[in-house]
């Protein structure tokens, strides 16, 4: 029973693969035909990597000019 629950949900047999082989059960592989494809992979968003490139450029900042960045003088105003 528990056999057959595995067999037909491979993201499940998955998740419990470490458990089965700590109590020595072999779950049966899913056959590529019954498996469906896997979702299409996506790139990150651009807003996150517009965030990600402030973050390495908050930390150039820091590495070369201290812990408060860069600040532009206000008295060369």
């Amino acid at each position: 029973d528990m056999m057959e629950l595995l067999a037909s949900s491979p993201r499940l047999c998955r998740a419990l693969r470490p458990l089965c082989r700590m109590f020595g059960l072999t779950p049966p592989t899913p056959s590529a035909v019954d498996a469906p494809d896997p979702p299409p992979r996506r790139g990150p968003s651009p807003a996150r990597l517009a965030a990600r490139r402030r973050r390495l450029s908050d930390a150039a900042a820091a590495r070369e000019y201290g812990p408060q960045g860069y600040r532009p003088s206000t008295f060369d105003r």
